[in-house]
């Protein structure tokens, strides 16, 4: 009994020294995850933690996202689910508004692109056991090897912002290209907004479950 730590303290025999304690973060909302983590809780965990965490990355700057069928929105951007056939997360969509992302006709980044692209660098930052695909859209309205190449431009500009401003390693693009209006989510050959797009999905590096 003389040995235990509680007879050494009420004796005052010795000091017992308390542990420190851990200081949580209160201003992460991101959020992230450790190199390894992918192998320990699987790709739908995984992308759980990433789909959350980028949602309370917005929120906690003042972008209030609404929920709907596929996923959520705010202003500007969607973030979808992508899942199985078990409802299992497969990768997230992430698709920036063309005309909040660029000029009419241009393929230069807004100021407000290079923010929300910001915060997808973070979260590929965070959460580092990601890679991306980037694709870029165009509605109908004029040529279509014009806005082939307008597509491509502009996609290659994204990955262009998340490398150079953000130090996204060139391995973690899977792809990056540009489709005119061939992949078009209304089909109409006028002018429509949600044809002009930029998507970018994020998977995990490999499917573990």
């Amino acid at each position: 009994m003389a040995k235990s730590k509680t007879f050494q303290r009420f004796c005052g025999c010795i000091e017992i020294k308390e542990e420190p304690k851990q200081v949580a973060k209160v201003d992460d909302p991101l959020g992230s995850l450790p190199v390894g983590a992918l192998e320990d809780i699987g790709t739908p965990s995984y992308l759980e933690k990433l789909y959350q965490g980028i949602r309370n990355d917005f929120e906690h700057s003042g972008s209030k996202f609404e929920e709907t069928s596929e996923g959520l929105h705010t202003k500007g951007v969607d973030l979808k689910r992508i899942e199985d056939e078990k409802k299992r997360l497969r990768e997230l969509l992430i698709i920036i508004d063309g005309d909040v992302a660029f000029p009419t006709g241009k393929s230069t980044l807004t100021p407000k692109a290079k923010e929300l692209i910001a915060k997808i660098a973070d979260a590929l930052v965070a959460y580092p056991e990601t890679n991306c695909r980037i694709g870029g859209h165009t509605d109908s309205v004029g040529s279509f090897q014009s806005n082939l190449k307008l597509s491509k431009d502009r996609s290659f500009a994204v990955k262009a912002e998340l490398k150079n401003s953000h130090s996204i390693a060139e391995e973690r693009f899977v792809e990056v290209d540009g489709y005119a209006d061939l992949r078009k989510v209304v089909d109409t050959m006028l002018a429509e907004k949600k044809n002009r797009r930029t998507e970018i999905y994020v998977g995990t590096v490999r499917i573990v479950y």
